[in-house]
């Protein structure tokens, strides 16, 4: 029979095993950290329990803001260490600060 001592230690790493390692992240083939931004804010603010009237702060409902990602064709997975291309978005119910949403592209010059 095994005792307790060794049997903690096993379920703890069994446990992370389970779980996984590492951070959720987006990807989209072919769009940029400006793309991201741009979908990420939209999902957010279209599925937000504001808090205060000016729509500054509000709580983002997670699962909806999730399935409005996925509908924009946003896959999520799990990685230690991002890969070029993959994004962090809104994780969890803390209370967020909406900024002004990311320029869709750079400003460009005159031609000529």
């Amino acid at each position: 029979m095994r005792s307790p001592e060794r049997a903690i230690p096993l379920a703890i790493v069994i446990a992370l095993l389970l779980t996984g390692c590492g951070k959720h992240y987006w990807n989209k083939p072919g769009t940029d950290r400006n793309d991201f931004a741009r979908d990420s804010s939209e999902c957010a603010r279209e599925n937000a329990l504001y808090m205060s009237g000016t729509k500054d702060y509000g709580i983002v409902l997670e699962d909806r803001y999730k399935a409005c990602l996925r509908s924009r064709g946003w896959v999520r997975a799990q990685h230690q260490e991002p890969p070029p291309g993959w994004f962090r978005g809104i994780e969890g119910d803390d209370p967020v600060r909406f900024d002004t949403p990311a320029p869709s592209s750079p400003q460009r010059g005159p031609r000529g």
